[in-house]
């Protein structure tokens, strides 16, 4: 009766549980929410859905792939320098910047490629040859362009050798002989320390000072050749101020005369460097035969020729 009476009580106990678990369930909403006075009142039905006309995707053609032999109907056409530089992009660049004449068609030198073979060893026969565009430019004796030319996608830019050094006379034959008739501190140096690479025109400032703290380095030629600079050649254009380097208390007196002398160019009485100039090439003889007898220097009485004395009135 004692086991009987624990079942029925268990049987109770689990009818009360789900009589509860009714109860919630009728008092919570589909989304978890407890129902609210509002949620009981009856929801209108949805709007009804258009129906959309289905719209008919057109479908791309089916290409059928060509065959082995449509593929290689047509004739190729020559790459261009653009494409050819998408591969051998260093070389297209060289030759965009420092080409010179050499700026065209790949093709045009080079008729066969994409054919080297190291185990034939064929470099040199694939490679173009100069000798089929250029003759000798530079005469007999340097005929190897390779030597001076490393880069022939870069034929301007010529690196100054031990051996192109010492063959300038071979092409430049009028400074080597300059500076040989003309000696002076450059006759000593060889052409390479200035002339660095080919063609390279260097400034006189990597060496030498100027005459005076303002004067621009780019007239040092009008006085100077370069190959035989002790040469110097006056030009009616030459900055004055240049003297001063040299003949700073002549150029001082000079400046400040107030005689004609100070009105007239260094360069009409010393037409070259380190000359002195007679007074009778301008002046004639201004004075009488005995005065002049008696005193044959005109110095002895006009003392400084760059600031006479002047006559006053």
């Amino acid at each position: 009766m004692t086991a009987m009476r624990e079942k029925m009580l268990r049987m109770s106990k689990t009818a009360a549980a789900l009589l509860a678990c009714a109860f919630i369930a009728a008092c919570v909403l589909p989304g978890g929410e407890a129902q609210s006075a509002d949620a009981k009142k009856p929801v209108a039905a949805p709007a009804p859905v258009p129906v959309v006309a289905a719209v008919q995707v057109a479908q791309a053609p089916v290409v059928k792939p060509a065959s082995p032999a449509d593929q290689y109907a047509a004739e190729p056409v020559p790459l261009t320098p653009v494409q050819c530089g998408q591969c051998h992009t260093s070389i297209f660049r060289f030759l965009k910047q420092d080409g010179g004449k050499h700026k065209f068609d790949c093709q045009d030198c080079h008729q066969e490629f994409h054919s080297y073979n190291p185990t034939k060893g064929n470099w040199a026969a694939l490679m173009p040859k100069c000798a089929s565009c250029h003759t000798l430019p530079h005469g007999p004796k340097q005929t190897e362009c390779l030597s001076c030319h490393a880069n022939p996608h870069t034929p301007l830019k010529v690196v100054m050798t031990e051996k192109l050094a010492s063959g300038c006379a071979d092409c430049h034959s009028s400074p080597a002989a300059q500076l040989k008739q003309y000696p002076s501190k450059h006759s000593i140096q060889p052409c390479s320390a200035c002339h660095t690479s080919h063609g390279l025109i260097p400034s006189c400032a990597n060496c030498h000072q100027p005459h005076y703290k303002e004067q621009a380095m780019t007239t040092c030629t009008t006085c100077h050749p370069v190959h035989q600079p002790l040469q110097i050649a006056f030009k009616g254009n030459v900055d004055l101020k240049t003297c001063s380097g040299c003949h700073d208390k002549v150029y001082g007196s000079w400046s400040k005369s107030p005689s004609k002398h100070g009105k007239v160019s260094c360069v009409t009485c010393h037409t070259k460097h380190g000359m002195i100039p007679n007074c009778a090439d301008c002046h004639g003889r201004p004075h009488s035969e005995a005065l002049l007898e008696k005193f044959k220097n005109c110095l002895t009485c006009h003392l400084d020729p760059h600031d006479p004395p002047v006559k006053k009135k």
